[in-house]
């Protein structure tokens, strides 16, 4: 009888990297970016101070993009790399050593590389530079080492590791069958994956992200950034793993908007969960509340060191793609159970506030009182803000009074996307072709990325001058107003950041001039202030929750319908109504500001058109 050391067939690594990669570019750089994570993360443990630059160059061509990713971590000798790259499935990143890495079985960097073609790395290490490659020859997965030589300073500068060490790992995309996306799509997606986000909001971290020409030039570059979604914190506590001589730190926070999932965006998700073992993340998940359309308000994390445990002594506990967490493992099943009892109060109290505004809904009467109420308004705010030539006959150019306008005027971009606004100008008798707008926003989570535009002719009509100015969302549930300002002229654009490609809550359909869309009931808004105009949906929205509109609520929390109710109800869509008309009115400068400032402007047009206006308003809701 004789026994020897099972053999490793060479296309079982190689099929390992197509599933755990994917002919994913994108997914291969996950890896490779925590790799030099992991690098850094050693270095701090054992005490020294870090720079924590992790820079990445995508040299995007037709055939055999480029794609490099360097560090100035703590290199790698020829005996390293042996063990390192040289081999598969080695467990080679300090998880054994109880360090806090991901690195898990030593596949990582082999199977980005050969996920996506071939590759190869660079080493500066004391004094010395060392190389490596992993090649495929006859279709067999090849490693190649060569004689370390001297670090001389042409070496440095030719590999941007000026002094101390660093690696550089560069992959060649030669499958055929793999694409390297558009720059733009690139960092967009790189910068939402899951994995990366505790990454890229380390203060002793930056990735940055760099657009390389095929000529080498360098034409831009970015650094990568993540916030989490705006929201109010829900539930935040530290729970037994029954069983287990385990806890799991529960943090969970609703927005104020629903997020997309993993169902619907996969890694890119902003709800959901991050798992987290010892500062490194292992998933995004949901548990069984995945598909849940009431769980999508909420995201959070779940840390749980006992995870680290169970990989350092190689329980099955993660999938063997690392897609996440292997749910079929029992600490697994008994850590979901756990979470899953805290999360499903949060769920259904957001169901049953649901049913809730299902409930609180007008009646149909009353709806459609209040739809035939919307189109007068919309008749009213037409006849204040619309010009008009002497001869009476309105103009024909799609712009408001003022002579310059964004179209639209109410947008949303996706978190990480970018959005493209058009403006337009009369450069007949308000500007120029060729002037310069400038262009701003009031948030710093709303950018504009091309803050200075210049106006060209409309190629349909001489009349019209166009600039497209284009916007990023930074962080889900933001909001920002974007103004042009050309000479003495403004314009005004108001940008909500959503999670979804799909935007949710549009306003309803009404004509192009109508500023007034919907009106609306909420419970959960401020009731210091009993009515507000939401300009981003274009709706009146009431605080059901003031004390002078609750006292009007019927047992089934619906507004009274009897006369009362109807009065405060036309109170208040009056108020909304005409202030919303005079800032309108100032700000498109329809309405003169004689003395003081543009607030004080405000309040006297919102007197007078109050005093013009809010009996029709009582004729149009109020029903004797």
């Amino acid at each position: 009888m004789s026994s020897r050391k099972l053999q490793y067939a060479d296309r079982v690594a190689l099929q390992q990297a197509d599933q755990a990669i994917r002919k994913d570019a994108l997914r291969a750089l996950v890896e490779v970016i925590t790799n030099c994570n992991d690098s850094y993360s050693r270095l701090e443990q054992a005490g020294w101070s870090v720079g924590g630059e992790i820079i990445i160059d995508v040299q995007r061509k037709h055939k055999n993009s480029i794609i490099r990713v360097r560090d100035h971590a703590e290199g790698m000798t020829d005996i390293r790399m042996d063990k390192v790259v040289g081999t598969y499935g080695e467990a080679t990143s300090g998880l054994k050593e109880d360090k806090h890495v991901r690195g898990m079985w030593g596949r990582g960097l082999k199977d980005s590389i050969f996920g996506l073609g071939h590759g190869y790395v660079y080493s500066f290490k004391g004094g010395n530079f060392y190389t490596c490659s992993l090649l495929i020859k006859k279709g067999i997965p090849t490693f190649d080492l060569d004689e370390p030589v001297r670090a001389t300073i042409p070496l440095r500068q030719q590999y941007e590791v000026l002094e101390g060490n660093g690696t550089i790992l560069e992959i060649h995309v030669s499958r055929d069958d793999v694409k390297v996306p558009q720059f733009d799509n690139f960092r967009n997606y790189l910068q939402r994956h899951f994995e990366l986000r505790p990454i890229m909001s380390n203060p002793r971290r930056k990735i940055i992200l760099r657009d390389v020409a095929p000529d080498g030039k360098l034409r831009q570059e970015h650094i990568l950034s993540y916030k989490s979604p705006r929201g109010e914190k829900v539930l935040s506590e530290r729970i037994k793993v029954e069983g287990y001589p385990a806890t799991v730190k529960l943090d969970v926070f609703r927005s104020g908007i629903q997020l997309s999932t993993r169902s619907e965006e996969g890694d890119y998700a902003d709800g959901g969960l991050l798992v987290i073992s010892k500062a490194t993340v292992i998933s995004l998940t949901m548990l069984k509340f995945e598909s849940d359309p009431y769980a999508a308000y909420f995201y959070g994390s779940m840390q749980c060191d006992y995870l680290h445990d169970l990989l350092k002594n190689d329980e099955p506990v993660l999938t063997a793609t690392r897609d996440g967490i292997n749910w079929t493992h029992p600490f697994a099943k008994a850590l979901k159970l756990a979470v899953e009892s805290k999360l499903e109060p949060l769920i259904e109290a957001e169901r049953k506030h649901a049913v809730h505004d299902e409930q609180t809904k007008l009646d149909k009467q009353l709806r459609h009182k209040i739809d035939h109420a919307l189109h007068e308004l919309n008749t009213i705010a037409f006849s204040e803000l619309s010009e008009r030539r002497d001869d009476g006959i309105q103009k024909t150019i799609e712009l408001p009074p003022s002579g310059i306008g964004f179209f639209p005027e109410r947008a949303f971009v996706q978190t990480g996307q970018h959005l493209n606004l058009l403006l337009r100008v009369d450069v007949m008798e308000k500007a120029r072709v060729g002037a310069t707008v400038t262009v701003i926003s009031n948030s710093a989570e709303v950018i504009v990325t091309t803050p200075q535009v210049v106006i060209h002719p409309h190629k349909n009509d001489p009349t019209i001058g166009e600039a497209r100015i284009r916007v990023e969302g930074r962080q889900v549930g933001s909001e920002g107003m974007v103004t042009a300002y050309l000479g003495k002229l403004r314009a005004e654009a108001m940008v909500q950041v959503h999670s979804k490609k799909e935007v949710l809550v549009a306003p309803p359909t009404r004509s192009s001039n109508a500023l007034f869309t919907d009106i609306r009931f909420d419970d959960r808004t401020d009731s210091r202030q009993r009515v507000y105009f939401d300009r981003v949906n274009s709706s009146i929205v009431i605080a059901t929750g003031a004390p002078s509109v609750k006292i009007y609520l019927d047992e089934n929390k619906r507004l009274d319908t009897t006369v009362h109710g109807q009065v405060l109800l036309a109170e208040l869509v009056t108020e909304a109504v005409c202030r919303e008309i005079a800032r309108n009115g100032v700000e498109r400068g329809k309405y003169l500001v004689l003395e003081g400032s543009e607030a004080d402007a405000i309040q006297n047009h919102f007197i007078r058109l109050q005093n013009r206006y809010a009996h029709l308003i009582h004729q149009y809701i109020v029903t004797m």
